[in-house]
């Protein structure tokens, strides 16, 4: 009786002793159930021959934080040391311990709490993994405007120089839109020079402190306007170009033909001749006495024209060319000043007229850059407005003075315009 109770309580002794293997045979997996939120367990492992887990209760369930494999090697199923570990999520590194940094921990990585960086060891130092303080932001470079530019021309913009970047630091340089633009660099303001010769190519280039210039060709069409964008690393910046209404580019700039662009009659633009009448061009100024003329044939015996419009000379001088200037002569006899510019035939035109009122005006007001005209109040101008019976509008180019008296009979100097 003794032997059997005996045998009973060392049976209960072992199995107190010995729950392992059942327990292992039984330990939890990721997903399966738990009870209790927020408690830790470690699972499986070496001991058990297969991977082990510690793991996290969450939401009923057990939820992997990392697992080891066969070896005991941190990973998931890594079976070799030199496998890269991957981590599924977000990982929080810990603060520094004072580990040190040799070859023995090379590519360790800890968080630096008061640079609130991230540290690597490369093998001799802890070093801090930050992204490059290098500037590569210029300071915006504002390309001034050119307008009334010729159509179909390559024109070039200033040569400016780039600041605001970090020494040694390269930004990616392009160019992009109208008129197949292109830049290129320098290191002087007057481009003698050349670093990057002119292309359109996007390149990475070390530009602060050189200098950059933009070029593009105009369109072919007057009053239209180019854009050309240059990017320089996150910056950007534009310089547009304009034709002018007139194919010949500024108002005063000489045309192909060897005409002047004047400026706009209305909304159209119109030139004149280089040299008053009487006058050529000689190569830098104009040569010859000016003639004069009367606006009509020098009598007395005025006639009423009704050729009063101050804007359209054109069709003044069209008229007047037709219409009798002398009451008390037979046949019809001419406007002098408009006769002479309607038969003019000047740089292979035919079509050129006296200016009317408003024309002339708009002739002094540019007559800086058209140049050439009798600016010390010798004489005045006629136009081919009508005032009355006596009189036509007459300009003085010295002051910009108008004045409606000029007796049809007396000679003034003659500047004939074009559309």
């Amino acid at each position: 009786m003794k032997s059997k109770f005996f045998l009973i309580a060392f049976s209960f002794v072992l199995m107190a002793l010995c729950p392992v293997t059942t327990a292992l045979a039984q330990e939890a997996a990721p997903g399966d159930a738990c009870s209790t939120e927020d408690v830790t367990l470690m699972a499986g492992g070496v001991e058990a021959s297969g991977v082990g887990y510690y793991m996290v209760c969450q939401g009923g369930v057990w939820v992997r934080i990392f697992e080891t494999d066969t070896n005991g090697y941190l990973g998931v199923g890594q079976a070799n040391p030199a496998a890269p570990l991957h981590v599924g999520g977000e990982a929080i590194i810990g603060t520094t311990t004072g580990l040190g940094c040799s070859a023995t921990t090379e590519g360790a990585i800890r968080y630096n709490a008061t640079d609130n960086n991230i540290e690597v060891c490369d093998g001799n130092a802890w070093a801090q993994i930050r992204a490059s303080a290098c500037d590569n932001a210029p300071a915006f470079l504002a390309f001034p405007t050119l307008s009334a530019q010729s159509t179909s021309t390559l024109v070039t913009s200033d040569i400016l120089q780039v600041s605001g970047m970090d020494s040694g630091c390269t930004t990616n340089v392009s160019v992009s839109g109208d008129g197949s633009p292109e830049y290129r660099t320098c290191s002087d303001a007057s481009c003698s020079s050349v670093l990057q010769s002119w292309t359109d190519e996007n390149n990475t280039l070390d530009i602060q402190g050189n200098y950059i210039q933009l070029r593009t060709t105009t369109s072919a069409s007057t009053d239209t306007v180019y854009t050309v964008t240059l990017v320089t690393g996150p910056t950007s910046q534009d310089w547009t170009v304009s034709t002018g209404l007139s194919e010949c580019g500024a108002i005063g700039s000489l045309c192909a033909d060897g005409t002047v662009y004047a400026g706009l009659t209305g909304s159209d633009p119109f030139y004149v001749t280089r040299c008053d009448a009487g006058q050529t061009w000689g190569g830098s100024s104009c040569d010859g006495a000016r003639s004069t003329y009367t606006w009509n044939d020098g009598a007395t015996n005025y006639t009423t024209t009704s050729v009063i419009d101050q804007q359209d000379g054109q069709t003044n001088t069209a008229s007047l060319v037709t219409i009798d200037s002398n009451s008390s002569v037979a046949g019809t006899q001419p406007h002098a000043a408009a006769q002479y510019c309607n038969d003019l035939i000047l740089h292979g035109h035919s079509d050129w007229y006296l200016p009317a009122k408003n024309e002339l005006n708009t002739m002094y007001g540019n007559s800086a850059t058209i140049d050439n005209f009798d600016e010390g109040g010798t004489y005045y101008y006629w136009s081919s407005s009508e005032y009355s019976t006596n009189y036509a509008w007459r300009q003085r180019f010295s002051d910009g003075a108008q004045s409606y008296y000029g007796s049809k009979n007396t000679s003034y100097a003659v500047r004939c315009a074009r559309r």
